[in-house]
Formats: structure tokens, sequence, C-alpha cells
């Protein structure tokens, strides 16, 4: 009960209204008490040494006709519950308030009356064993000139006195009680007001706690209660706003986080993983859920200090090479700061560790690099061949026809090269830029493959090859660019032409594999070696650079021939094995609409 501030406070409370009654009650009774004893002792007193006046001088006559009998009866009646007795020079009762007790002529002991008979005024309050009542007893000496007649002795009950005190304190108490009565009443609604806004208060904080930030408190008044209440509520709105701009802002970087191109790995001051984003995970070959190992953290901060980074909040970069599969990474290591709570100040507390992959851009470099090479290369060896024979003819061979002849046929073979080289790099570059105005339309792959089929044959007649041709049954309708599909089978098929020995088989099919059609175009040369298959298609790549020069290649038609499948939204593999055989697979969309003169919108 008394964890409760409302209790503590409604017990405080009256704790200290019944100590403040108490103590009144106390101070009031004891000042009563004093007030009636004083007033009692100076009426018993007067009354005293009134009497003593009027027996003076019956106790120095020494006459006695009985009248102070009379005087002594008189005043005890008037003093209602006093006792009286006149007491002689020698402690003797010379009349009493009592005649039925027949105390005349006793001498009475008593420490009051013997310091009276020395003429000095004595009094004394002592309890009757008996009754148990307090008695007042007052000696007063009657005295004329110096010398001491008798005593005038008066014992008066304190009784009604403090049974006045009693009704008095039982007044005080039945008041206390009823007071105290009302003041836990009273206390108990005071606290609830106090305590009722602070449990209200407390609700509503359990519930922002829990994440609700809607709550808001009633404001019942304008005192301190309720202008806490008012900035309760200005703090949850407060709260709330600031909430919601650090998750918008958390979201924000969250977002950053998992789609930037480049890996992020958070690391604290002792090395250990705060957050790896999904670029990183992706780069470190890692599951989404799974935390570098130590073997990859291993690669990562082995070229440089993180303790010296985080000691002087350099940034650096380092190029790393990632196992096992050859990745090309520069990292840079960004320190971080955070703020402490207690000082309020900035320390390195980690470090970032940005990814970014080069690994393509290099190869890209390389590629670029070896293009130019290899397009240098290429022009070189037929212009210098044409300016050697060019020289020849103007240093007089020219007047020899048939070195004439021979030069100059040779200077044309070179010229075409040249022209055909100019060509298949324009191609490539206006399919790499999309500039090739596409002219589609519905037409049938039969008569296409036939027709390349029989103008390659025309060409290779003087070597002589098996070529089989399998096409199905019903018409196998594409949309497509007719002379650029073209350009392809021509491609492949001749490489096949030239790479086939004379009297080898060349199998050409179409066929259609659910929603594609495919051609294949198989022959038993001499193949293609393992390391070399994965670059045919690469630009200038040539598996026998001697052969294809001799055949006027330039390198360059695979790669042409992928881009217009591609283009088209097919797809050209190849798979080989030396000397048995390569097999080129081109794979299109179906049209199964029929109409081949039905023109195709264009690409």
């Amino acid at each position: 009960m008394f964890r409760s501030v409302q209790w503590k406070i409604v017990f405080i409370y009256s704790l200290l209204i019944l100590f403040a009654m108490q103590f009144f009650a106390v101070f009031l009774t004891q000042s009563l008490e004093r007030y009636y004893l004083d007033t009692y002792a100076e009426n018993l007193e007067s009354q005293g040494l009134l009497l003593a006046n009027f027996v003076e001088r019956y106790l120095a006559g020494g006459d006695d006709d009985g009248s102070i009998d009379g005087l002594v009866l008189e005043y005890s009646r008037y003093a209602g519950t006093t006792d009286i007795m006149v007491l002689d020079a020698f402690g003797r009762v010379v009349s009493s308030s009592r005649p039925e007790e027949q105390l005349q002529g006793q001498r009475i002991f008593q420490e009051e009356i013997t310091r009276a008979l020395t003429g000095s005024r004595s009094e004394e309050i002592r309890l009757e064993p008996e009754t148990r009542e307090r008695v007042k007893y007052l000696a007063l000496p009657v005295r004329s000139g110096e010398k001491t007649l008798g005593v005038v002795y008066l014992i008066g009950s304190l009784e009604p006195i403090y049974a006045t005190l009693r009704e008095i304190q039982f007044i005080f108490l039945t008041g206390a009680v009823l007071v105290i009565g009302v003041t836990v009443l009273l206390g108990f609604f005071l606290a609830k007001t106090i305590t009722g806004p602070i449990q209200e208060v407390t609700s509503k904080a359990a519930q922002i706690a829990h994440g609700d930030f809607r709550q808001r408190i009633t404001i019942h008044s304008q005192d301190e209660i309720g202008r806490l209440g008012q900035m309760f509520n200005y703090l949850s709105r407060q709260l709330d706003a600031t909430l919601r701009e650090i998750s918008s802002e958390k979201g924000k970087v969250e977002a950053i986080l998992n789609h930037m191109t480049d890996g992020i790995v958070a690391l604290n001051r002792d090395g250990q993983v705060l957050h790896v984003n999904p670029t990183a995970h992706r780069l470190l070959d890692l599951n989404e859920e799974s935390e570098p190992t130590a073997e990859v953290l291993g690669q990562l901060v082995a070229p440089v200090d993180l303790a010296a980074i985080l000691n002087t909040g350099r940034q650096e970069s380092r190029e790393i090479m990632l196992q096992p599969h050859q990745q090309l990474i520069v990292a840079s290591y960004v320190p971080f700061h955070t703020q402490d709570e207690i000082t309020d100040t900035e320390f390195l507390s980690g470090v970032l560790i940005v990814l970014h992959d080069v690994t393509k851009e290099r190869e890209l470099i390389r590629i670029q690099q070896e293009f130019v090479a290899n397009v240098s290369h290429e022009l070189r060896t037929p212009l210098t061949t044409m300016k050697s024979y060019t020289e020849t003819l103007l240093g007089g061979a020219m007047y020899e026809p048939e070195t004439c002849l021979s030069f100059l046929s040779t200077m044309e073979k070179e010229t075409e090269r040249m022209v055909r080289l100019v060509k298949d790099l324009l191609a490539l570059s206006q399919l790499d830029y999309r500039q090739v105005a596409w002219r589609k339309e519905k037409l049938p792959l039969n008569e296409l493959v036939s027709e390349v089929v029989n103008e390659l044959r025309v060409k290779f007649q003087e070597e002589p090859r098996h070529v089989t041709v399998e096409l199905p049954e019903t018409t196998v309708w594409h949309c497509f660019d007719r002379d650029k599909m073209k350009q392809v089978l021509i491609n492949v098929i001749q490489n096949s032409f030239k790479y086939t020995a004379e009297h080898g088989l060349i199998r050409i099919a179409l066929e259609v594999a659910e929603d594609q059609a495919v051609i294949h175009v198989a022959d038993d040369g001499i193949g293609i070696p393992p390391e070399d298959v994965k670059r045919v298609f690469d630009r200038f790549y040539r598996v026998d650079k001697a052969r294809s020069r001799d055949f006027g290649g330039t390198g360059l038609g695979l790669s042409i021939a992928r881009e217009i499948v591609e283009a088209h939204g097919g797809s050209i593999t190849v798979c080989s094995e030396p000397e048995k055989g390569t097999q080129f697979t081109i794979s299109l969309p179906l049209t199964t609409d029929e109409g081949g003169a039905d023109a195709c919108e264009s690409a």
C-alpha cells in the first residue's frame, strides 16, 4: 500500500494533522490544568486568608463560645467540597468543618502544618490512597505580629477539575477522530487529484514506450499538474515527429545502402562486423544473412592498419584481388564518428569499408586497348603491303607487265580486305549505339536458309563439301530483318565451309522447339580448342589467326552475328571439340502467324 504515492500522501497528511491536533490538545490541556489549578489555589488561599483574619481574635483571646465552629461551617458550605480545620499554635484541632469526625483536640502531624506553624505558607497535592483522588492541602499561618497563633488548614478535592479536564480531552479526542476521518477522506481526494494525472501520464508513457506515439493527456486544470500534462502532450508530439523523421532518414539510408552499387562493410574499433549491405554480400560471395568469415575479413583489412586509421582519422584506398573469383576491388577505408552521450563529444568508433568492383571496368579498358591494337594491326598489314608494292611499282616495276599485274591484284585484295574491315567496324558501331534502321518483316525462315546454302555452294564449288539441309515440312515464320539475318547465316555457314576439309560433312537444320525456331549449323572440321570456345564471339578474336587471314576474315563476323541475333530477341551459342567438329545454334522467338508479306513493327 505504501508503494503508492496516493497512500503516502494520505498517510503523511493524516500524521501531520494528528500531530498538530495532539500538540494542540496537550498544550491546551496543560494550559487549562494550570489555569484551573491556579484559580482553585487562589480561591482556596483567599478563603483561607479571609478565614484566618476572622479566627485571629478567637485564637489570640482564647475565647471560644462556639462561634468559631459556626464560622468554619459557614465557610465550608460556601467553599463547597473544601474541608476546613483551624488548629492552634500546638497543632491541635480547634474547629473542623466535619464535626461528626470529632477531631477537636487532636494534633495533626503533616509537613505542611509544621511549616505553617513556623510562620510559612505551605501547600501540597497528594493522592488519597483509599479513594485514589488528588487532594489539595493548604496550610496558612494565623499570625499576630511576629507570633503564630495557629493554622487555617484547608483540604480541597481536585477531582472536579480533572473530571472537567477529562471531558475536555474526550471532546478533543472525539474531534480528533472526526477530523482525522475527514482528513483521510479529503487527503484521499486531494492525492487523487495529484496521483490520477500521474497514473495517466505513466500509462500513456508505457504505451508510448511500446511504440504508440498518438497518446495524449486530457487536461483538466491549468495548475502544475495541467502544465505537466501539456508538456507531456508536447513531448509526445515532438517525439512522434522526431521518430518519424528518424525512421524516414533511416529508411532513406537503408534504401541507399541496399541499392547502391558499391559494397559497404562497417566494422567497430574491435574489428567486429556491424553491417553488410546486399552489394557487399554479392561481392564477397556471401548469403544474405551470413557475415563475412575471418578469411574474407582478412582479405579486406590486411592491406591497411585499422588502428592507425582510427587514431589519425585518415582515409585510405587500396586495390584488392578477392579470391577465389579473381575480382579486382578498390577498397576505401573511411573512419566514422559516434557521439558520446555523457561527455557530448565525438570519437572515432569504427571504419566503413567501401568496396567498388572495377573488374569489368579494367576488363573493358583491356578490351578497348586490345581492340585498338587489333584494328591498328589489321590496318597496318595491308597498308604496309600496299605501300611496299606502290614503292616497288614506282621504282620501275610498273613497266614490267606481269609484275605490275600481280602487284595490282594483291593491292586490290588488300583494299577489299580493308573495306570489309571498315564496314564491319561501322556495322558494330551502329549496333553498339543502336543506330541501325531495322526493316523487319514476317518472312519464312525456310526460304532464307535454303537461299544462303545455295549461294555458298556456288561460292565454294571448287572445294566440294557434303552439305545436308533439314527443313520442317511446315513453313516457319519469323519477324526479322532479311538482310541482317542473311548476313548472320552467311557468316556462320561460311565459317563451316572455311574450316571443313574437302568432302567434309556440313549439316544445316531448321527445327521448331516449343516457342523457338532453332537453326543448327554443324560440321566435322578442325574444331575449336576448349580454351577458345568462350571467346569466339569476341571482336578480332581468331582461333587460327594465320588461316583466318588466308580466308580474308576480319575477326568481327561472329561478333556482328551475335549482336544481330540478340537484337532479334534470340541467342547464338557454340559447342566444339578439336578435330571432331563444331556446332553453332541460333535460337529465335517463334512467330506462328502466317502471311509473310505482313510488315512487323520496327525495332
